[in-house]
């Protein structure tokens, strides 16, 4: 499989190790400092059929060592591959075959890995391919594809065949394909992904989507894990050659107009792999970029095999009629030769998805580093040679008024980094080629726009005349660019120094164009910030405008608002903190519209520290309605694009299970953390809350305070006052706010309410009494409760939300009752067989609630012993649970834990438990769960100093897994600072 690593995380000569038996890395790509960028990892281990099995990494001194499977190797399993293409002919490989491939891909003792090729018969353009992989105990995995295209061989048409191909002599696949020109397609069907010479493992990987995101090869997305369920279920399940599969677009037309879900950074059907939560999205991955074979974009070069250098084609571009629309120009009239047989589906770059990039992050396999290849050299074949479009062998992306869309542009781009980002450090001929493309193009876009005075608004040259007028622009066409360049910041390209810092300095200017569009009232008010078009100036603007810079435009931000609105449509809104938008009270439209387009944009900016962003997205992100609308990103997430947060200094190179302690962050701000107090994690960050703790003897103090752990040095801010009066014994003190109470676990972050919210007043001050009040408060922007009575109550008495769902945003009581978050009621009671307190924790793969206790979780009934229970986390339906015998179990019950916490470590598919108190300080225990009724507990093993013991109120909601820091948390008293352990 692939693996892509953060930066720094595997510095220059050291290598990677993992938990399951030996495995081999294959370094492929190092980021700039040296450290390890992507690999191949390779290994052999019996795993349990079914049952989700975490492979933890760690970095070793030293890689693996042993010699490398060679061919002889391979030779000696006996192995033949056999491709029959009908009339065209049928090439086959075994014996000596086997000792010329085209590449040696893989080199290793558990894995190694070729590509071989043939041409078929006498045809000049059809060719089979393969990828052999050999392993040590003497498996075979091979995966043959065909292929249709190549750069100026004359004539080239479809190849219509019944196409088979055998392994070891047994026929593996047999169907008719109809082979159009530039396409190719692996010969697999069904469920297959790959054929062996022994029983196909069918194994399924399902990345640490949060350590991926991590490293900025991908974006970043907010949108809830497991959340969009219809079209996770959608993605396809087989593959039949040439099938669309999740390329749906409308009738099949790459060029049709409006949402798409195909189009963003990356195709929806890649970003559920990223937020799915299912083993099946990496099956889907693999099979969508088989799929991307279907458009006509190979161009192989018949005098390298590979695809093209742009050096050794400078003026050819594809010719008319070829299913590439919007083609360009020769100057030399130099062309593709004219297919015949028809033309495969259409590529248009203006809405052209990302293909292969995923798939080769998950895979390492060539046949995706090649996709990603193919796409990037195409759009370059596609579009004109002259100075206004690619230039030459430079192959610039820059926009051209009616021949180059704003969006061909940004899609393009994407195209380019991609490439310049998977081809192997070691495949210096292509990836010299990709560097000068792309160092070309940031030294085109910072001398026209930053190197020379230009707009102050972040506009490019509009590609496109809406009203046959450049001086209306689409905002959502220079969001795309803003993004991908955003982007291409945050890969950290292996440009040379002073390219990396020329494109900083024109994203920072590009970004405006987004930033500006969130402004206060006084300028671009936010509320009104994504229209369709927006009007830079009201002169008649030439492309010459734009090239030299001299406008004239808008004068200022608020000139610029007042000319788009100029005529107000009818959706325009008036209502500060209410966001407006053109599908208003559609929000699933929004979230796929102009809104939609626009968070990439503004994400980047807000990662890149853009002056004025973080306020820009914080305004946004503020409004009364997002999280109606962030939630409405959760079914259809293509465009769920969060600000990236690098790990903080305190966090980098932290070993695996070991513990850590946060400098700066004891003290809580004040809050009354030791009195039973809790800690929010708001979902897809790393800031914890502590939303009024206190109540009974110990505390009226009813501040908000938060902190940020992805800060270099985080600290306390307290974000809402203590009330100045204060009431004892009642829900809400004279200000209004909500009384102190004993935290517990009864605090959840609700994404979809974009609040904190509190379900029930334990304990509250003074005398103790409990008060059943549901209350929230914002979390951007100037934090606030929301008016008393706004939530109503919890349902039943003496009854307190303590598991929460956090695809849904529902809560459940220890009683059976359940809130619906999205009609704000309550239903039940459910009938529990297993009484239970607390924690009770979601498990996002089985789509259920875990709890555990001893005895009542209290101190009392300790006659019960060791209690735990699952429940369906829709219907409450429980089953008691048991545990396998061991030390841990007979440690866990000397222990006898009161007031515990536990928290879901998705990386590792299982729960971390904690008590902390007396000699159980630094104990943790990992629960692993299973389909049945009898699980597994164990101690975590875990060096380094451990935190002080637990204050005699116990840690509660205080341990907290973090998944953007790939670990969990734990905070044991105020005085003392948080620690950290990464499990991932």
């Amino acid at each position: 499989m692939g693996f892509a690593f953060r930066k720094g995380d595997v510095p220059a000569g050291a290598s990677v190790s993992g938990s399951l038996g030996s495995l081999q890395v294959t370094p492929k790509n190092t980021w700039p400092d040296g450290s390890l960028k992507f690999a191949v990892l390779a290994g052999q281990v019996d795993l349990p059929a079914g049952t989700p099995t975490p492979l933890n990494l760690r970095r070793a001194s030293a890689p693996l060592t042993g010699t490398p499977l060679n061919l002889a190797d391979l030779k000696r399993t006996g192995v033949t591959a056999e491709v029959g293409c009908g009339s065209f002919g049928t090439v086959s490989w075994g014996g000596t075959d086997w000792d010329t491939p085209f590449e040696n891909w893989v080199s290793g003792p558990l894995m190694s890995s070729w590509i071989y090729r043939r041409q078929v018969g006498a045809d000049a353009h059809l060719t089979a391919w393969l990828e052999v992989r050999v392993f040590a105990a003497g498996a075979v995995e091979v995966l043959p594809w065909i292929e249709n295209g190549y750069i100026a061989v004359a004539a080239p048409s479809n190849k219509a065949a019944t196409y088979t191909f055998k392994l070891a002599g047994t026929e593996r696949f047999n169907a008719a394909i109809d082979l159009k020109h530039h396409q190719r397609t692996p010969l697999v069907s069904g469920a297959a992904l790959s054929y062996w010479n022994v029983a196909d493992p069918q194994l399924n990987v399902l990345h640490d989507a949060r350590y991926l995101m991590s490293t900025e090869l991908v974006p970043t997305y907010f949108a809830a894990e497991g959340a969009a369920t219809t079209v996770i279920n959608a993605l396809p399940s087989s593959f039949t050659p040439l099938q669309a599969g999740s390329f749906n677009y409308t009738s099949d037309d790459m060029a049709q107009s409006g949402y798409q879900d195909p189009i963003g950074l990356l195709p929806q059907h890649d970003v559920l792999h990223l937020l799915g939560a299912s083993m099946a999205t990496h099956a889907a991955v693999v099979r969508n970029g088989f799929s991307a074979g279907r458009y006509g974009i190979h161009y192989r070069d018949e005098s390298t095999n590979r695809p093209l250098r742009f050096s050794q084609h400078p003026t050819r571009v594809i010719a008319d009629g070829q299913g590439f629309k919007d083609n360009g120009g020769s100057t030399t009239s130099t062309r593709t030769p004219a297919a015949t047989g028809g033309n495969p589906p259409g590529w248009d770059v203006a809405h052209s998805p990302s293909v292969g990039y995923l798939a080769y992050l998950v895979t390492g396999r060539w046949y995706f580093m090649e996709e990603v290849l193919f796409a990037a050299t195409a759009n370059y074949l596609g579009n004109g040679d002259n100075a206004q479009l690619r230039t030459g062998a430079r192959g610039l992306v820059q926009t051209a008024v009616q021949a180059w869309q704003t969006r061909s542009c940004a899609w393009d781009w994407r195209s380019k980094v991609q490439a310049l980002t998977v081809v192997p450090d070691n495949d210096t001929a292509l990836r010299t080629e990709l560097i000068a493309c792309v160092e070309s193009n940031i030294d085109h876009f910072h001398g026209r726009y930053v190197a020379q005075p230009n707009n102050p608004f972040g506009y490019i040259l509009p590609g496109e005349a809406y009203n046959n007028s450049i001086s209306i622009c689409a905002p959502w066409q220079q969001d795309f660019v803003t993004a991908v360049f955003g982007w291409a910041v945050s890969m950290d390209l292996p440009v040379a120094a002073a390219a990396k810092t020329k494109l900083s300095e024109f994203f920072t200017w590009k970004a405006r164009s987004a930033v500006m569009r969130l402004g206060d009232r006084n300028g671009f008010w936010y509320i009104n910030g994504a229209p369709f078009n927006t009007r830079i100036s009201t002169a008649a603007l030439s492309a010459s405008n734009f090239t030299t810079g001299v406008g004239p435009w808008a004068a200022s931000d608020a000139a610029f608002y007042a000319a788009t609105y100029a005529t107000p449509p009818s959706w325009l809104g008036s209502t500060e903190g209410t966001l407006a938008f053109e599908f208003q009270p559609d929000y699933g439209a929004t979230a796929r519209g102009m809104w939609g387009n626009l968070q990439p944009a503004i994400a980047y900016a807000v990662r890149h520290a853009v002056p004025g962003a973080r306020d820009a997205y914080e305004r946004m992100t503020g409004a009364a309605n997002w999280p109606s609308l962030a939630a409405a990103f959760d079914p259809r997430p293509v465009w769920s694009v969060g600000p990236a947060s690098p790990a903080p200094s305190w966090a980098r190179n932290s070993p695996l299970n070991e513990w850590v302690a946060i400098p700066g962050t004891n003290g809580g701000g004040g809050a009354a953390i030791d009195a039973w107090g809790t800690l929010v994690l708001i979902e897809g960050t790393g800031t914890l809350v502590s939303p009024a703790n206190g109540g009974h003897n110990d505390s009226a103090d009813n501040r908000v305070t938060s902190i940020d752990l992805l800060q270099d040095a985080p600290t306390w801010v307290q974000r809402i006052a203590p009330s100045p009066t204060v009431t004892a014994n009642a829900s809400y003190m004279p200000d209004g706010k909500p009384v102190s109470r004993h935290g517990y676990h009864h605090a959840h972050y609700i994404k979809q309410r974009g609040r904190v919210m509190l379900f029930g007043a334990r304990a509250w001050y003074a005398n103790g009494g409990d008060g059943f009040a549901v209350d929230g408060h914002s979390v951007t922007g100037a934090w606030a409760w929301d008016q008393a009575g706004t939530w109503g109550t919890v349902a039943g008495a003496n009854s307190f939300g303590v598991a929460h769902d956090p695809t849904t945003g529902n809560v459940w009581t220890n009683s059976g009752r359940l809130w619906n978050q999205s009609s704000n009621t309550w239903t039940g009671p459910f009938a529990f067989s297993v009484s239970w307190r607390w924690p009770a924790v979601y498990d996002p793969l089985r789509g259920q609630f875990f709890t555990l206790q001893f005895g009542d979780g209290q101190g009392f009934d300790l006659a019960r012993g060791v209690v735990a229970s699952k429940f369906n986390a829709r219907t409450g339906a429980q089953t008691a649970l048991t545990f396998n015998q061991s030390a841990a179990l007979t440690q866990f019950i000397s222990d006898a834990p009161i007031y515990a916490g536990m928290d879901y470590d998705a990386a590792n598919d299982r729960f971390l438990f904690y008590d902390g108190r007396g000699a159980a300080v630094g104990r943790v225990y990992a629960i692993t769960p299973n389909s049945g009724n009898v699980w597994d507990i164990s101690l975590l093993p875990i060096t380094g100093t451990p935190p002080p013991a637990t204050v005699p109120a116990g840690i509660n909601g205080r341990l907290r897994y973090v998944p953007a820091l790939g670990g969990f948390i734990v905070m044991p008293r105020a005085d003392a600072n948080i620690f950290f352990v990464r499990t991932a």
